[in-house]
């Protein structure tokens, strides 16, 4: 993961459970949507249980791009993937754009 900024935990958002996650990217979503001004990068502080994550927004690019770090270094678990996967296909197109690759290919 690209090092982050010791300034970028002053703004960072506490998200609980996959749950949480998927809210708070919802959330920065309508507003990156809605405010065209509003930063664009955003640093979430996940916890499930005692798991402790850093993980990082950017929506710069289409589709959002996401780094994890583990507190203790661990791998990204399935709970948090499977959330990250769940928001990209169903609120960020990639599930339409899946669909349209799928059409070309066939044709």
């Amino acid at each position: 993961m690209a090092e982050l900024e010791t300034n970028s935990f002053a703004n960072a958002i506490p998200v609980e459970g996959p749950e949480g996650l998927m809210q708070a990217l919802e959330d920065l979503l309508a507003k990156v949507k809605s405010e065209p001004e509003a930063s664009k990068e955003y640093v979430l502080l996940y916890q499930l249980g005692k798991q402790r994550s850093i993980i990082k927004v950017d929506f710069n690019q289409e589709p959002c791009h996401f780094w994890y770090q583990d507190t203790l270094g661990r791998p990204i678990t399935k709970a948090v993937e499977n959330t990250i996967a769940e928001f990209l296909w169903t609120k960020c197109g990639e599930r339409e754009r899946y669909l349209k690759e799928s059409s070309r290919e066939s044709t």
